[in-house]
């Protein structure tokens, strides 16, 4: 196969099908995938990436105005609730002080509990997108590493894969995402005490979070390095013992080596290709959400570090926390296009045509 006809390569592997489906799931990403896999395979990556990019003009939007709302109404409600705490003695009845301040901090529990709820909905958009994303491609790039490395190898590659799809949905999903929301409404509850009676609990759930995380990012690897210790090597030997055969044929034996070299050769760096398109374009798919994410906690942790310079200790730490759930949101989120990236690069590396 001619390493240079990337159409050729598009229809023979199935990628015009997946990118078909890829167009009717996110119309508003819009690029030409042809052209980005020619540059690819041209070693003119930058130039892909450049390509890719064009696909987010008309998506990408950083709803700055409402990032600005949130980090202004954490500031300006942390200040007010100070000032009825500090000014408490002006009011002959000391309950119109608390009522007041009670006001502000529902006002404050309304806004950031708003925030969060939209954190949470991009959060499930970028674990469907990358659940949805491997189940259009990985079949495609099974296909690619089966015809450089061997079946064996797309066979147990393939099995690790749906792994970490299994993964995401079971534990992502159902437990660690459940358990930040619970994280929030213990912090929200936690902040009507001044002794703050659920702080321990608060922190211990927040490691029990980020050891969730911690430990599915280990577990994928684990297994991947597993399956990449056993099947790659079966498939090596048997390409060596296939490839020792041809070159003893008298006449023709190095002939036909020479040619058997050019044709893995050729198969590994389209393998290598099509998983560098997949990459890159899981990665454009993510990065919208995942900047909105960012933006949610830094205006929400800014906001209340500002605040907790003249605020009430109640209403800074309340948002401040709320500042840590948005973080694990975004953790959770990168760990989940973490494991794809790992997977691939584990492929890449296991595959790579050293035989």
């Amino acid at each position: 196969m001619d390493i240079t006809d990337s159409g050729r390569i598009w229809e023979e592997f199935g990628l015009d099908a997946a990118a078909a489906d890829l167009r009717k799931l996110f119309p508003e990403y819009v690029f030409d995938g042809r052209a980005v896999l020619r540059l690819i395979l041209q070693g003119r990556v930058w130039e892909a990436v450049r390509e890719l990019g064009k696909g987010i003009t008309g998506a990408f939007d950083y709803q700055t105005e409402e990032i600005r709302t949130l980090f202004i109404a954490v500031l300006v409600l942390g200040i007010a609730a100070a000032l009825f705490v500090n000014f408490a003695d002006l009011f002959q009845d000391h309950q119109v002080s608390d009522l007041a301040f009670y006001f502000v901090y529902l006002l404050m529990i309304a806004v950031l509990m708003h925030a969060f709820s939209k954190a949470v909905l991009i959060v499930r958009e970028i674990l469907e997108t990358v659940t949805t994303f491997m189940q259009l491609y990985i079949p495609t790039y099974m296909v690619a590493v089966g015809s450089a490395a061997g079946v064996m190898s797309a066979s147990a590659y393939y099995q690790a894969l749906l792994f970490v799809v299994w993964l995401i949905e079971r534990v992502y999903l159902s437990l660690l995402l459940p358990a930040v929301q619970a994280y929030l409404l213990l912090t929200v509850i936690n902040g009507v005490w001044m002794e703050e009676k659920l702080a321990l609990l608060l922190e211990l759930l927040h490691k029990a979070i980020d050891v969730g995380i911690k430990l599915s990012l280990g577990v994928v690897t684990g297994f991947s390095l597993l399956q990449a210790m056993i099947s790659p090597a079966l498939d090596s030997l048997q390409v060596s013992a296939f490839r020792k055969a041809m070159a003893a044929i008298p006449g023709i034996g190095g002939l036909t080596e020479g040619m058997l070299e050019m044709v893995l050769g050729s198969a590994v760096l389209i393998k290598n290709g099509i998983g560098l398109y997949v990459t890159l374009t899981l990665l454009l798919l993510c990065c919208i959400p995942l900047a909105k994410l960012f933006m949610y906690a830094a205006a929400v942790k800014v906001g209340a570090a500002l605040a907790g310079i003249v605020g009430d200790r109640r209403m800074t730490n309340c948002a401040s926390r709320v500042g840590d759930g948005n973080i694990m949101l975004l953790k959770l989120s990168l760990a989940v296009v973490g494991m794809f990236l790992i997977q691939i690069a584990i492929i890449t590396y296991t595959t790579g045509g050293g035989r």
